[in-house]
């Protein structure tokens, strides 16, 4: 009997694991090696969009930790001796991992998160557990993943926010973002992990300008079978490039791409 693992409290803690996720899994099937090698060295600068995500995911995952993760910038001129005086004061303030956000930024991503929060109050969605990060082994690989929220109701869940909620939209994005990966990955770590079936993986998408839409999405049986595809070369991928400490590119053969495109995933060859 698998022992499950133990949860992981601190995004650093999780960041700082050498594992497969499926950020990396979408950089090896979606680009190159070589790409997920970039990935893994980059320094995770701090932007705009990503702290405006982190901020939403929190008003409505973990409500209760709000203040004590993100704070809001005073509004002032620090060009003149007062405004000057006034941020240095609100800077000597801040905590350790504090986030600073402007007033504006926390306007819009409170108006977000309420609607992500009625929609789920709609749909009568509770959670046992959200911002649930662990790792587990799959056929001798690392993985690990940070859910969003498993629900009391079977499901698995992940909130998105989106510039499009409309069908077209959506498959859009799960095209661009290979998000059927996401939930393929995620489902399949859970289950590995806790040996605990769920009744599948939902996405609600809440668009980010008025009227700030809301949409429910399940991933249907045709992407998720691409998925499933994509994963298995993600970690075959993965297990020879951290083996051979080889993560080639594109590699030096012509490549015939036509009007149907290439191909879903790229061809990866190792010398």
């Amino acid at each position: 009997m698998r022992i499950p693992p133990e949860p992981i409290t601190h995004r650093v803690l999780y960041d700082g694991i050498q594992a497969l996720n499926y950020s990396l899994a979408k950089e090896l099937v979606g680009k190159s090696p070589a790409h997920g090698l970039a990935y893994l060295n980059q320094e995770r600068e701090e932007t705009k969009a990503l702290r405006m995500g982190s901020l939403i995911h929190c008003a409505v995952l973990q409500p209760e930790l709000l203040n004590e993760k993100f704070v809001t910038a005073p509004e002032c001129d620090r060009r003149t001796k007062d405004g000057k005086a006034t941020y240095e004061a609100f800077q000597s303030s801040l905590k350790p991992g504090m986030t600073v956000v402007t007033a504006e930024e926390s306007a819009e991503c409170h108006i977000i998160a309420s609607a992500a929060k009625a929609a789920f109050e709609r749909a009568e969605v509770t959670f046992e557990m959200t911002e649930f990060m662990f790792t587990t082994d799959h056929c001798g690989v690392q993985l690990k993943c940070a859910i969003d929220g498993v629900g009391t109701d079977g499901y698995l869940y992940d909130l998105k926010t989106t510039e499009d909620a409309s069908p077209a939209g959506i498959l859009k994005s799960i095209r661009a973002y290979r998000y059927n990966l996401q939930a393929y990955f995620y489902r399949l770590c859970f289950e590995t992990a806790f040996e605990r079936r769920v009744l599948g993986f939902r996405f609600l998408f809440v668009e980010k300008a008025p009227p700030y839409a809301t949409a429910w999405v399940e991933i249907g049986p045709e992407l998720m079978s691409y998925a499933c595809s994509d994963f298995e070369k993600a970690l075959q991928a993965y297990r020879e490039c951290t083996t051979l400490g080889e993560w080639p590119a594109y590699g030096d053969a012509v490549q015939v791409i036509d009007i149907k495109g290439p191909s879903t995933s790229t061809a990866i060859t190792f010398a």
